[in-house]
């Protein structure tokens, strides 16, 4: 199934340091069961010397028990540390990959997912898989490990007992872990999914409180947290019974084996076949080796939930890209002259195109308005030259050569943009706008600030460019969060600047502010204005309407 070829293959790289674990767990096992069994022979060895008076040497089996009870914990110590360092190292590899596999997506490819549910498959769906390898795959491997070597050993005193023993492990390790997984995948996938809309309901209910206690709509939504509540619990309840039933039944094999070795090996021992102190010492090694099979049911009742895990990865992970790459994707030039001819294009499930046949040029250093209505198309230009969508018909060229040709991250590269809503996240001054340039000094900064018309403010505060601006932004105003926009399009050094509705939400004297601080600023880039306003426009070289 693909689910478990693509586990088996996000483990690669760590399958040296896996297998080290699985050795350690399984020296574990071996060297418990070993222990136990031989305490069991050493004691009732010493009481039938001490009935007989027979000499006994006692030094060599103490010996062995002491070296077997010092390798169970050195064993014990590193499966727990080769496999939980190899298995958190894989998961944080996989959130790598799948981060890297999800860029390419937004933000036309996953216009229709919810941010819980993207944050939800990341962190939660991406922990389950550590189940698989320490809790599922670790121990089924470990218990094959032992229970051959079980076998082996009960071989040696009799075909009959080893056969029969080996039906009750195949019975606690095959069939019991199996009839769990059947029966509790259902509600195992039901509860990766549960939790997830859960996930979903809560965030939007804390980000539209204000409006569901306006409208009186905060008891309904509070009943469908409620409702997906129940049924995560009952299938919860679900899954603890079948954990309580395959317990029980690997216990009752357990005991089944025990007895087994007693009425096969009494009889054995009556007409000499074994000695005395064989019999308890077998009944041990049958009761301590269901050690090896404890954990297998609960195992595979988790399998539900991983399969369903992982299939929500995938998802996501191997979607369609909505903008294909070029298998050889030219250099971006340094000159950034745009001409469209003839562009289309139409949303995906929509009749009506959003743009048709539109024409324009965009030559180095000039700076273009386009102005248009709300929904006339202009942002979805602005998508098409960032490569977020890819138009169905026309031609966008790029110095001469199609823009397909070049890869869409290499495109973004040389474009800055100033956009209607500016994203700030919930850190620094700095941090934010660092994004444009990682490496850039305080020193570049406020230079870049300065330029912006936002030095002073962000030297009043108490910690300067170390200041908090809170989340989206919101112990800054509308107007500073714009240029502290400005600043880290500054900061960024592209050719091109796209202005997305700079102004949009501002009062008069801050539009008229924002304007006299950028237009200095873009004598040295080529421009393209998208705006519905005519604020600006008089810093335009060329203005076409977009009808």
């Amino acid at each position: 199934m693909r689910e478990l070829r693509l586990l088996l293959f996000l483990a690669r790289h760590k399958w040296p340091w896996l297998l080290l674990g699985l050795g350690c767990s399984v020296m574990t096992l071996l060297s418990g069961v070993a222990l136990f069994t031989l305490a069991a022979w050493f004691l009732a060895s010493m009481a039938l010397a001490g009935v007989s008076g027979a000499f006994f040497n006692y030094f060599l089996p103490a010996a062995g028990i002491r070296t077997l009870a010092l390798a169970r914990v050195i064993s014990r110590y590193a499966e727990r540390l080769l496999s939980h360092d190899a298995a958190l190292r894989m998961l944080a590899h996989v959130r790598i990959w799948f981060f890297e596999r999800l860029e390419p997506l937004l933000p036309s490819g996953l216009q229709n997912a919810h941010s819980a549910d993207l944050l939800s498959r990341m962190r939660a769906d991406i922990d389950l898989l550590d189940n698989f390898y320490l809790r599922l795959l670790l121990p089924t491997l470990t218990a094959l490990i032992v229970v051959g070597c079980g076998v082996v050993f009960l071989v040696g005193f009799d075909y009959g007992l080893a056969l029969g023993v080996f039906g009750l492990w195949l019975m606690a390790g095959g069939i019991v872990p199996l009839l769990v997984m059947r029966l509790g995948r259902a509600a195992g996938k039901r509860q990766v999914t549960g939790f997830s809309r859960l996930r979903c309901l809560v965030v939007d209910g804390l980000r539209g409180m204000e409006e569901l206690i306006a409208y009186g709509a905060a008891t309904r939504h509070r009943d469908l947290v409620d409702k997906e509540s129940r049924a995560l619990l009952r299938d919860q309840a679900r899954l603890a019974r079948l954990d309580g039933f395959s317990q029980a039944m690997v216990g009752w094999s357990s005991g089944m084996a025990m007895w087994l070795v007693l009425l096969l090996g009494i009889p054995l021992v009556h007409d000499g076949s074994w000695s005395p102190a064989t019999l308890p010492m077998l009944a041990v090694f049958t009761l301590v080796s269901f050690e090896a099979l404890q954990a297998l049911p609960a195992a595979w009742r988790i399998w539900g939930q991983i399969r369903a895990a992982t299939a929500r990865i995938m998802d996501v992970a191997f979607a369609p890209l909505p903008v294909p790459e070029p298998r050889q994707p030219l250099m971006v030039p340094e000159r950034f002259d745009l001409e469209i001819q003839g562009l289309c294009f139409t949303y995906p499930g929509s009749e009506r195109p959003v743009l048709n046949n539109l024409t324009l040029v965009l030559n180095r250093g000039r700076r273009v308005a386009i102005l248009g209505a709300v929904g006339s198309g202009k942002t979805t230009l602005l998508q098409l030259l960032l490569r977020f969508w890819d138009y169905d018909q026309g031609r966008i060229i790029l110095n001469g050569r199609e823009l397909r040709e070049y890869s869409a991250e290499s495109v973004r590269s040389r474009i800055a943009v100033v956009s209607q809503h500016v994203y700030l996240f919930n850190a620094s001054i700095a941090e934010n706008l660092r994004l444009a340039n990682p490496h850039a000094t305080d020193g570049q900064l406020l230079a870049a600030a300065r330029a912006a018309c936002i030095e002073d403010f962000i030297l009043s505060l108490p910690n300067g460019l170390q200041s908090a601006v809170g989340q989206h932004g919101t112990r800054i105003s509308g107007g500073q969060a714009r240029r502290l926009a400005v600043a880290r399009a500054l900061l960024k050094d592209a050719p091109l600047l796209f202005l997305d509705e700079p102004t949009e939400g501002l009062d008069g004297p801050t539009e008229v502010a924002f304007w006299e601080t950028l237009e200095p600023l873009m004598h040295n880039h080529t421009v393209l204005l998208i705006t519905h306003r005519q604020a600006g426009l008089e810093y335009m070289d060329q203005v076409f309407e977009l009808d």
